[in-house]
């Protein structure tokens, strides 16, 4: 039978991808983001934000979040991997497009972007497709269909509806949630994944009660593959982001390696949906789940704050064994 050696959660995104120097424009842009107030969330945030935004203490704390990253690189490098399950959530939705709540990427193999090679620009998510940046870099990595069709059939044999795709629009390549496997916690391509897709949107966003029996069912599911292949589970994605919510934070931090399951399936769904990233925890939620009772070892978390707003992003990172 197949074995889950290891589970990771990692944050993805901007201020990891960015250097340091570029947080300020990252900030700058929050003041634009249509799916939140900035003024509001400016009136609101606590007082003394202004000793976050130094460019000392941005190269501080980017330091650490890259330095959490090479730990993560290195576990999971040592547990020797046949293949990653990846949950997170497409950033990109098309109109055209159906969104399930859970999902299933089965294809044998499929388009990825390398890791970017200029700096996050906040504005391209908000512009026309037809005037956004085209994917760089496409190149084919590997999937896992016989593990894929495994846990969609046992999924559905256990009471969880779960959408099949497989294969992506002409010119279009795997969202970066998900590649961001890749790039900065593998170092490579050559470990096959499978993508589970978990909606962080509104209204089609599971509750975090569900999303815990999902990662239980899940975590049944790998098990029972009829293989012996050495499985790793991946959070990819959160915590608080756009708007970073410390307190947040810390409670599901403390929830997720104290092992509590009823403090994390009874977290309030107004307050997860507060910055529009937020809802990604949602992914820790379920690996979790499926490590039980194994807890989280927690790497590190990073408050990596961008504006007096309180915009920015909780970095973290953590394994279960």
């Amino acid at each position: 039978m197949a074995e889950i050696v290891i589970a990771a959660g990692s944050s993805h995104g901007p201020s990891i991808q960015s250097t340091p120097e570029h947080w300020a424009k990252l900030g700058e842009g929050d003041t634009r983001d249509p799916r939140f107030d900035f003024e509001a969330l400016k009136r609101e945030a606590r007082p003394g934000l202004e000793k976050e935004l130094t460019l000392d203490v941005w190269r501080t704390r980017h330091a650490a979040a890259r330095n959490a990253l090479k730990t993560l690189n290195r576990e999971l490098r040592a547990a020797r991997l046949d293949v990653v399950v990846v949950i997170s959530n497409v950033h990109r939705v098309y109109p055209a497009d159906h969104h399930p709540v859970f999902g299933v990427f089965r294809a044998g193999n499929f388009p990825v972007t390398t890791r970017a090679d200029r700096p996050f620009n906040p504005d391209d998510r908000f512009i026309n497709e037809d005037k956004r940046p085209k994917d760089k870099n496409v190149v084919t990595a590997q999937g896992h269909d016989p593990l894929a069709n495994h846990l969609i059939e046992t999924l559905i044999a256990d009471d969880f509806d779960v959408a099949c795709l497989d294969q992506l629009p002409d010119g279009k390549a795997l969202d970066d949630a998900f590649t961001f496997t890749y790039d900065w916690m593998l170092g490579d391509r050559a470990v096959p994944m499978v993508p589970f897709f978990l909606s962080r949107d509104l209204p089609n966003q599971p509750h975090p009660k569900r999303c815990h029996a999902l990662g239980a069912a899940l975590g049944r599911a790998i098990r029972s593959f009829p293989g012996n292949l050495r499985v790793g589970l991946i959070a990819s994605g959160g915590l608080s982001h756009q708007f970073l919510d410390e307190d947040l934070d810390r409670q599901v931090i403390a929830a997720l390696t104290g092992g509590r399951a009823g403090d994390l399936i009874s977290l309030d769904r107004t307050r997860l949906n507060r910055g529009p990233g937020t809802p990604e925890i949602l992914n820790w939620i379920a690996v979790a789940s499926a490590m039980a009772p194994a807890a989280l070892e927690l790497i590190d978390y990073v408050p990596a704050y961008r504006s007096l707003a309180s915009t920015g992003h909780g970095l973290t990172f953590g394994i279960w064994r």
